[in-house]
């Protein structure tokens, strides 16, 4: 696969993802689509520390406790302004994704930019994200006085 050729297929995979992540902010979440966007098992780091995790039922009951806390803080909307890809051999990728979050916060919209890393692994010619590398969300909600 050519350059051009990833960069679309890893386009089309985040505009799928980012229609997931809107659904359930709609509280529409359909759990197996959003866990098929993953690998068996995964890692997640950011300044907190890494993690590992697998793809089974404990995972969707935390996807949906997560979409939960998400609509609970005023969660609108999730949007993915720009992806850069890195490919690192035939059936790797590092995804550079530049995000949009949308809050309503006491009757006003915040919008929070953020960079997430992404760490794809193509499965007969799909892309399917084995880990991700984030910064400290906590915090920046925090700043924006999100929480």
């Amino acid at each position: 696969m050519d350059h051009s050729q990833l960069k679309d297929k890893i386009n089309t995979f985040f505009k799928s993802y980012e229609h997931q992540f809107n659904s359930s902010l709609a509280g529409e979440a359909d759990l197996d689509a959003i866990a098929n966007f993953y690998t068996e098992e995964f890692i997640a780091a950011n300044p907190n520390g890494v993690k590992a995790g697998e793809n089974n039922d404990q995972l969707k009951k935390a996807m949906d406790k997560g979409y939960e806390y998400y609509r609970l803080i005023g969660t609108k909307e999730m949007k993915c302004q720009n992806i850069d890809i890195i490919p690192l051999d035939g059936q790797h990728v590092v995804a550079d994704t530049d995000w949009q979050a949308t809050y309503l916060k006491e009757e006003k919209e915040i919008v929070i930019p953020f960079t997430s890393n992404y760490l794809i692994q193509f499965r007969e010619g799909q892309p399917k994200i084995f880990g991700w590398v984030t910064g400290d969300e906590t915090q920046v909600l925090k700043e924006n006085g999100i929480i």
